[in-house]
């Protein structure tokens, strides 16, 4: 994906994350605007606003926070060393420690965090920035600190604060993605937009996607490991020239659908790249779809041990090709469908084209009716 000109819009975008956090229940609490942004990381921090304007509104995350504090009454337990190291008995004073309800706790200390970030980027835009200027007065009073491994696990999560686990996601998505140029002295971005964090995000989002849409009672959703078939006495073949190894290493999918009824398993295979197709030789002008993918899609096919039907589906974001009615490769015993998905439509629009596209496979005049 082009970093400058991004097409996905970031009401689009908003959606996709929910669905790829599994936080489906403050879609319809955030309004989002139709607004345009030619950067990526603006859209992620335009995104982070949003929701930080619904926090706070609801209001702030609170829990007990140990506190260390000199005081002249007992109130909750004394440290007896600190007490003693700072002298304090000659004063009447005790070092008391006990736990107070705060909003300074690890959630909005991460959430602070970000927000200091975001104001000093400057791929972040003065619209963008002039917001989240206002919403950080209310995080006066709460300590700043980023959402590295061990903060994060300190984090728990429920249906009361599902509007942390979005905000953290991306707070983390940000942090792990920021470079400190040492030299200059201030933070820049990867373009993690143009394949790397995004293909984790748009393979999520189908993966959810049909997990909330689809009828439990007919379809399985799941993203299983595929095994490799392994020869039958492999090690009486082949042990006596070479080291035997059973374990080619892990192959998990993307999304598998399983029709319970037709019998029926669909793999697709969710491919976030800047172009569809490639040229198929280097002074060629022909393009084609990259075989390394249709192998790698097909090996699954022929080592699923579903007991029906199987077919297979890549499918891509829109970018310069339009595959939305879906081009098929007819292989035997292993069809496979390649699709692109157009992010920059009205999200109604991407839902039914998703929807269409599941009951286009099924409807096929082929083994599985």
């Amino acid at each position: 994906m082009d970093k400058k000109k991004n097409p996905i819009p970031i009401k689009n975008l908003f959606f996709m994350l929910c669905y790829a956090w599994n936080v489906l229940a403050i879609m319809d609490d955030i309004k989002v605007a139709d607004d345009e942004y030619d950067d990526a990381y603006d859209l992620l921090a335009r995104v982070f606003a949003y929701g930080i304007g619904r926090l706070i509104r609801s209001g702030f995350h609170r829990s007990y926070v140990e506190q260390t504090e000199e005081l002249s009454t007992l109130r909750g337990k004394i440290s007896v060393q600190d007490s003693i190291n700072g002298m304090m008995m000659q004063r009447k004073k005790l070092a008391c420690i006990y736990d107070e309800y705060s909003t300074n706790d690890i959630f909005n200390q991460i959430l602070k965090y970000t927000i200091d970030s975001l104001l000093r980027n400057p791929n972040v835009s003065m619209l963008t920035k002039k917001e989240l200027k206002k919403q950080a007065m209310f995080f006066v009073g709460i300590e700043s600190k980023p959402p590295t491994k061990e903060n994060r696990q300190k984090l728990l999560f429920n249906r009361n604060n599902v509007i942390y686990k979005l905000l953290t996601n991306v707070a983390v998505m940000l942090y792990d993605e920021t470079v400190v140029n040492e030299e200059e002295g201030h933070n820049t971005f990867k373009d993690f937009f143009r394949e790397q964090q995004m293909h984790k995000v748009f393979e999520l989002f189908i993966l959810n996607f049909y997990a909330m849409h689809l009828e439990r009672s007919t379809y399985r959703v799941h993203a299983p490991k595929i095994n490799w078939q392994i020869e039958e006495n492999a090690n009486d073949i082949w042990g006596g020239a070479f080291d035997v190894d059973i374990n080619p290493g892990d192959r998990r999918t993307d999304i598998v659908i399983e029709n319970k009824k037709t019998q029926l398993q669909m793999i697709f295979d969710a491919k976030y790249y800047r172009k569809t197709f490639v040229k198929a030789y280097m002074e060629s002008e022909e393009e084609n779809i990259r075989a390394s993918h249709l192998n790698q899609l097909r090996g699954y096919i022929l080592d699923s041990k579903f007991e029906g039907k199987k077919v297979g589906a890549l499918l891509y974001p829109m970018v310069n090709n339009d595959l939305n009615k879906g081009k098929v490769f007819p292989i035997q015993g292993s069809p496979i469908i390649v699709k692109t998905i157009n992010l920059n439509d009205e999200w109604r629009q991407i839902e039914k084209d998703m929807l269409d596209f599941l009951q286009k496979i099924e409807k096929v005049k082929y083994g599985w009716r």
